[in-house]
């Protein structure tokens, strides 16, 4: 049978484990609404830029999209241009 120093030891290291668990729990509890308050912000901001949050991937791809023909027209036009400052160059 265990003696009492024993099983008091054993209660005293679950009510310190019990202890720590609940401050750990308050603290993801914090770093939890702290994410959802900047996932609001963040889903606010789309909103303002007539994003819907939930087609936020669809959103990407049309930027993504825009860029490249963007990027595409802008290098065509400066090998365009190269082309055309080749004959002034010999």
């Amino acid at each position: 049978m265990p003696k009492t120093t024993e099983i008091t030891t054993r209660l005293q290291g679950a009510v310190k484990k019990r202890d720590a668990l609940a401050s750990q729990i308050e603290r993801l509890k914090g770093r939890l609404q702290e994410a959802q308050s900047n996932l609001e912000s963040v889903e606010e901001q789309c909103r303002s830029r007539d994003i819907d949050p939930a087609h936020i991937d669809e959103a990407v791809d049309q930027l993504r999209s825009k860029y490249d023909t963007a990027v595409a027209v802008l290098e065509t036009s400066l090998t365009n241009v190269q082309e055309s400052l080749g004959p002034f160059e010999a």
